[in-house]
């Protein structure tokens, strides 16, 4: 047992000073045997060496992305200290938290960080480089299963927050995150990072990339690799196997067992064939945790056998006489690349490796500087993995900045389909679209084009085309800025409605909706004299009519089209009033009058008997905005005509003087307006 625990050099010294004094006529048999015996002891030196090139390689495909993941963790928490910092201290200098996410928000835009955020002491968002988030940091693991974990940088349990690497419940994108505690006060101060580049390390190191790269030469025919349980775990592609003669057999199965259970090497010569099978041991001595079978063509060793037991008989007593000192030399020459291989893998462990560390040794045609060939590549490009690793990351921030800007282009063209405050619920909530509907006190806005139809006969499609699209663009403008939301267009005619998705209070929705009205009526008047400059020659007017009460608004339709709109009996109310109101006009309802009587002028109307409406609705005629005091503000507007006179500011003189000359003017061109 002593014996096979000494080095290769002294069990080959050994063997043939043994033989070397035995009986001349044995000494053909022996000297063959031994010469045998040291080329498969070679060839399992060589298999160890691959098998602890193996259990490195291993050993690398577990540990280096962890480390990488350890180095991106503790560049995020300088990070997110820096951020810490940076918001205390601009905060201190009075910068607003607009120009705070401006000023982050371009730095995620030039470099590898991707993400942040920074809340209040109440766990709330304020500060992050998403303009459609609205974030509340929460401690429920079963709301938050992902962001929970940061909540004890509020409660101080915590001074940092590490999170591995995770798929994200949003998008499925994985990320990794790290926040660390406020500098001025508990708040959460996040960072985050695309964590795409583990993936590829992943990828680009492991078992299946170190046997591809042995098998290159042709020199083995096949690697099999074998976890603690005898379970093959990694082998040669398809491709590689020589018509299925290289398949596993029963023999090799159950020295792959043995070896596994004793720890040491053994070997299986086949036809044509030479199997050497060697344990891959745990680093910290536990014992093997599996085994690696290297197969090498044995055409090349019976050769050599053949040869020297030809010659044998000639130099047997040669070999008795200079044995000793042969075997020394011998044993020097042929262990001296293992050696090398040796000291360069120790090179690598102390990231200490040089390209031209193993010259002559990959000089050699045999399996050895084969071996070395291997060896040099395989470590050369586990030392290139880290320097190629911020160029990855660089190429995936990009490739994920790219698919953000399509994003945002789709987006921004959705918009246009979509009210701002339905595009905003629709696009800032993570709730699924469905068919669902409330009961709420609204606003309802009915507006038609007089004489519409006979326009567009008496138009070109063009110019109709055109004149509709202005006019329906001017009143969106105007719905949009008193923050109105847009049912639908029909044809020339508008619904609009206020108090839902966002409200300011019943009150509130029917001011600013008979605001809108007025302003309407108004922009009418402007887009018709325009027209009429370039070739109108008729009245262009709308009727309008408002109507409030409840309704029921939400998503209808069917389960893969819906529609965001409102239905109910006053809904109708509102479409009647809009019929039934004089060109130019504005019709509403007691109840919108109720609401509105202390900021619109209005002069109540004959009752209104309508299909489908068991009593008369009281009417009312929207004139204007409400003055303080009819004392000191004159305004009269009919239809063409509009007077508006401040009698704080105006000269009385000077306004009479004014109206007169403007009376004279009228009565002076009275006969030619009759004419026309």
């Amino acid at each position: 047992m002593r014996l096979f625990q000494l080095s290769f050099a002294s069990r080959l010294v050994a063997l043939v000073t043994a033989l070397s004094v035995g009986a001349t006529l044995m000494s053909s048999m022996l000297l063959s045997w031994s010469n045998y015996r040291a080329m498969l002891a070679e060839a399992e030196v060589e298999g160890e060496s691959v098998a602890r090139l193996l259990a490195r390689s291993a050993s690398l495909a577990r540990e280096l992305p962890l480390e990488v993941e350890q180095m991106l963790s503790q560049h995020m928490i300088v990070s997110a200290e820096l951020l810490a910092q940076f918001v205390d201290a601009a905060e201190k200098a009075g910068m607003t938290t607009a120009e705070i996410k401006s000023r982050l928000s371009a730095i995620t835009e030039n470099t590898v960080l991707d993400e942040f955020w920074v809340t209040d002491d109440k766990g709330y968002a304020y500060i992050h480089g998403n303009n459609n988030a609205d974030f509340q940091f929460s401690a429920s693991a079963k709301e938050q299963p992902q962001a929970h974990e940061f909540w004890t940088l509020l409660t101080g349990k915590t001074e940092q927050v590490v999170q591995d690497a995770r798929k994200r419940e949003i998008d499925n994108e994985r990320f990794k995150y790290v926040g660390v505690r406020g500098i001025d006060k508990p708040r959460i101060v996040q960072v985050g990072y695309s964590a795409r580049i583990l993936e590829v390390v992943d990828e680009q190191i492991g078992l299946p990339r170190a046997i591809d790269n042995l098998l290159g030469s042709g020199e083995i025919d096949a690697i099999f690799v074998f976890n603690r349980d005898s379970n093959l775990i990694a082998s040669p592609k398809a491709a590689r196997l020589n018509n299925g003669r290289d398949q596993l057999t029963d023999q090799e199965l159950s020295r792959v067992r043995t070896v596994i259970a004793s720890g040491r090497s053994r070997s299986v010569k086949g036809a044509g064939k030479l199997s050497v099978i060697s344990p891959i041991n745990a680093e910290n001595g536990g014992g093997a945790i599996g085994a690696a079978l290297i197969r090498m063509p044995t055409a090349r060793l019976n050769g050599v056998l053949a040869s020297q037991i030809e010659t044998a008989l000639g130099i047997a007593l040669a070999v008795t006489l200079l044995g000793g000192g042969m075997a020394a030399w011998i044993a020097r020459k042929q262990t001296a690349p293992v050696v090398a291989i040796t000291r360069a893998a120790h090179n690598v462990e102390r990231r200490a490796f040089l390209a031209g560390e193993l010259s002559d040794v990959e000089a050699r045609t045999d399996e050895v500087g084969q071996l070395a060939r291997v060896f040099k590549k395989m470590a050369l490009d586990f030392l290139d993995r880290e320097r190629t690793l911020d160029a990855l990351v660089t190429q995936r921030t990009q490739a994920l900045q790219e698919r953000n800007t399509e994003l945002e282009r789709l987006s921004a063209r959705l918009s246009k389909y979509l009210s701002p405050q339905l595009y905003g619920t629709l696009f800032n909530n993570n709730t699924v679209a469905s068919i669902s509907a409330k009961r709420k006190k609204l606003t309802i806005f009915f507006s038609d084009v007089v004489g519409f139809s006979e326009m567009a006969e008496r138009l070109e499609s063009e110019d109709i085309t055109r004149m509709l699209n202005d006019f329906l663009n001017e009143m969106a403008n105007l719905a949009l800025a008193y923050g109105a939301t847009i049912d639908k267009y029909i044809g020339d005619a508008v619904m609009i409605f206020f108090g839902d998705p966002e409200t300011r209070g019943v009150k509130e929705d029917a001011s600013a909706c008979l605001l809108m009205a007025l302003d309407m009526q108004a922009m009418t008047r402007q887009l018709e004299r325009r027209w009429r400059d370039h070739g109108l020659d008729q009245r262009f007017q709308i009727r309008i009519g408002v109507n409030t009460g409840y309704c029921t608004v939400g998503d209808f339709g069917s389960q893969e089209r819906m529609d965001y709109t409102i239905v109910g009996h006053q809904v109708n109310v509102a479409a009647r009033l809009e019929q039934s109101a004089a060109p130019g006009a504005i019709l509403i309802s007691h109840e919108t009058m109720t609401l509105v009587k202390d900021t619109i002028e209005v002069e109540e109307q004959s009752p209104l008997h309508v299909k489908g409406v068991s009593g008369p609705i009281r009417t009312y005629r929207a004139i204007g905005k409400k003055t303080p005091s009819t004392t000191e503000l004159i305004h009269e507007e009919r239809e063409g005509l509009r007077v508006d006179v401040d009698l704080l500011k105006a000269d009385r003189e000077e306004a009479i003087s004014l109206l007169t000359a403007t009376i004279a003017r009228l009565r002076s061109n009275g006969g030619d307006a009759s004419n026309r």
